[in-house]
């Protein structure tokens, strides 16, 4: 049985207008050049007419993604990148008219090099090649149509550009969808089973077409039904409202396939929405640009219950990315050792930033207890407390605290309120305290001094050597070598 065809021949058609950016080069075109659409009109039949669709892409030059031009509605020819899909980047060239001359259109991406520290700059080339081609053929098969080059007679033409014609399915209008719809029963149009087979094919295109037509509710359900690529597609096209309607719709599953592709501020509509058992499964998948996005991007109660279980790499990210609104809240809220990991953390600024803001009395003792064995960052965090601060936390501490920490303490700082505490006796024990951390100190030194002229006794050669000597300074003992 013959396959049913019908001849087209080609004519210039709708004036269009370039709407992407000035990253695409038309070497051989003029700024006031006519550029129209290839339209098809069907011989014997002049009132039936097609419009070619433009897709064209450019070599591979991002990994799966690729530069590609199509037109858009309002006759408008549109940029944009486009991941790997099957069929659409292998369209690598489109066909339209010069004023009246019919010409073949192919692009090449490259990035241009330049100037030491910045990337490279994306350039597209478009190369026009005039064309002989004059009909196109729509062959009736069993379940679609085939387009191709062809004498008058509907006699193939073998070309490879005859890949640039498959896509003239796509640009039918309204009317002729209603129509074949209209012959299909609606207890098919309205069966799971037609749904399933319908979003199963779906194109990237079609995915965008979708995501600006659909409510939020039907893309809620829809998204159950998508496979693992479509989804991405579908998120790519997603407004940040869309994807914040979504959030609590997401399962495991879905949040790890899209949170690799999503830019910060996808993202950042997607975060806050997250419950806190959401924002800790995401976190595995999360680049570090992208963990530095969630930090500024969740609220303070999600930021604690995402702090309680970060393991040391991301809590080390954390505390360099806190600043004077998320850090004191944090610091608030943690307890036992999730605080003290955070504190020991934080470099002199940040710890600034935590004794300025800080008033509970306990929570101020637990972070002088933290930092007691890191003397530069308990220093940095006393000296940035507020006299007032700085007194009730010496009036609160027991003697045995007051021996093991007050010499630690900036010395400055305690004398500056000690006159000032509401017991005497603290101050007596502060003063006590300190006197007896200094006669160990000079005990101390004594037993050196000992220890060294032990060692000029012993070994005079090594006493009268002109590299190594013994001086007393002050009653104290030093050894030059």
């Amino acid at each position: 049985m013959s396959s049913k065809k019908r001849v087209f021949k080609m004519v210039p058609g709708e004036e269009l207008s370039k709407g992407f950016g000035n990253n695409v080069y038309w070497p051989e075109f003029s700024l006031f050049q006519s550029v129209k659409k290839v339209k098809l009109v069907q011989l014997g039949k002049e009132d039936e007419t097609i419009e070619l669709p433009i897709r064209l892409c450019g070599n591979n030059i991002l990994g799966d993604t690729f530069y590609c031009i199509r037109n858009e509605e309002g006759n408008t020819l549109k940029g944009s990148f486009s991941r790997d899909k099957p069929c659409y980047t292998k369209n690598s060239c489109a066909f339209v008219y010069y004023n009246d001359m019919l010409v073949k259109l192919s692009m090449k991406s490259y990035f241009v090099d330049c100037e030491e520290g910045c990337s490279g700059t994306l350039r597209n080339d478009i190369k026009s090649e005039r064309s002989k081609y004059i009909y196109v053929t729509q062959e009736e098969l069993s379940d679609t149509y085939k387009y191709y080059f062809s004498d008058y007679q509907g006699n193939i033409v073998n070309s490879p550009d005859n890949q640039a014609l498959q896509y003239i399915g796509l640009d039918v209008s309204e009317e002729t969808v209603k129509n074949i719809l209209s012959k299909i029963p609606e207890n098919i149009i309205l069966s799971k089973v037609f749904a399933k087979i319908f979003v199963g094919g779906l194109t990237e295109d079609q995915l965008e077409t979708l995501t600006h037509t659909l409510s939020e509710v039907q893309i809620e359900n829809l998204v159950k039904h998508l496979t693992d690529n479509q989804w991405k597609t579908l998120v790519s096209h997603l407004t940040n409202h869309q994807l914040h309607i979504l959030a609590y719709e997401l399962n495991p599953e879905k949040l790890q396939i899209i949170i690799p592709i999503l830019n910060d501020d996808q993202l950042g509509a997607l975060v806050r929405e997250l419950n806190p058992e959401q924002v800790r499964e995401i976190l595995p998948h999360l680049k570090v640009d992208q963990f530095k996005a969630l930090i500024n991007n969740i609220d303070d109660y999600q930021l604690v219950e995402l702090a309680k279980d970060l393991d040391e790499h991301h809590l080390t990210i954390l505390s360099k990315e806190l600043w004077s609104e998320q850090l004191p809240a944090l610091v608030h809220t943690l307890e036992g050792d999730r605080l003290h990991n955070l504190i020991n953390k934080l470099d002199h600024d940040k710890l600034a930033i935590v004794a300025r803001d800080l008033t509970d009395s306990n929570k101020i003792q637990i972070i002088i207890k933290s930092l007691a064995d890191n003397p530069d960052k308990l220093q940095a965090f006393a000296r940035n407390m507020s006299n007032e601060q700085f007194k009730e936390l010496l009036d609160n501490l027991g003697a045995g605290e007051l021996k093991d920490i007050i010499h630690k303490l900036p010395h400055e700082k305690v004398m500056s309120v000690i006159g000032d505490l509401s017991s005497k006796d603290q101050s007596n024990a502060i003063i006590d305290a300190l006197k007896e951390k200094l006669e160990e100190q000079n005990k101390h030194n004594e037993e050196i001094k000992e220890m060294l002229k032990q060692i000029k006794d012993d070994m005079p050669e090594i006493g009268q050597a002109p590299d190594f000597t013994i001086v007393d300074i002050n009653n104290d003992s030093l050894l030059f070598v």
